[in-house]
């Protein structure tokens, strides 16, 4: 078998290929064990770089880059004064929109991530997916089952704001959680048996001993 080039393999990670050079890929993924794990470990990569959360540092270079821009492009008439006021109010609202655009993004980010390592799991040999629904009967997510007996549970829409999800595993009248998470995937860390049954409740950040709402999956 012809493997791809690696490169690609990160490229499709980072969902920068061109749509027919995607499906070839993915179509070699599903035939090749060996591509789909390194597929697997980049997506995971990339979901530990999104949910360690830690601010990244603007590059010296670029503040630079703007300085220089900045001093310029500011028009010889102007007094020094107030060309140094002008060069300080376009960085500070400089910062201001880089800061806006990364509290927007990066939520959109994270779905992205999540919603690509879900289907990663889910087209691995021996994936079933099902539906998780509400007790009114409403769809609200996906719940995978692994070869392995791993689960993987996936909700359409994040938890409110200030909130998480908590797993739960149902065992007769009783309730055991299997984690939490901010967004909209949990993956269940141990293999749970055949047959079981799971729920899904919103909670606040840390979890509950038990659930505190309704289930929502």
């Amino acid at each position: 078998m012809i493997h791809p080039d690696p490169d690609s393999l990160i490229a499709l990670a980072l969902d920068t290929l061109p749509e027919a050079q995607r499906k070839n890929l993915m179509a070699h993924i599903r035939r090749c064990s060996s591509c789909r794990e390194t597929y697997r470990r980049h997506l995971e990569a990339l979901a530990h770089l999104a949910q360690s959360q830690e601010p990244l540092p603007v590059p010296v270079e670029w503040e630079q880059e703007l300085k220089e821009r900045l001093r310029t492009s500011a028009p010889a008439s102007l007094p020094s004064r107030f060309r140094a006021q002008r060069r300080a109010f376009l960085l500070v609202l400089g910062g201001a929109l880089l800061g806006l655009v990364a509290l927007w993004a990066y939520p959109k980010y994270q779905d992205i991530l999540a919603w690509r390592r879900f289907m990663a799991l889910s087209s691995q040999p021996g994936a079933r997916l099902m539906p998780l629904v509400d007790p009114a009967g409403y769809q609200t997510g996906w719940a995978l089952r692994t070869a392995d007996g791993g689960v993987v549970l996936y909700l359409k829409k994040p938890p409110p704001p200030g909130r998480v999800y908590q797993a739960w595993w149902i065992q007769g009248e009783g309730r055991k959680s299997l984690g939490t998470t901010p967004g909209r995937m949990l993956e269940v860390g141990v293999p749970l048996p055949e047959g079981s049954w799971l729920g899904v409740s919103v909670e606040p950040p840390g979890g509950s001993p038990s659930p505190t709402t309704p289930s929502v999956g």
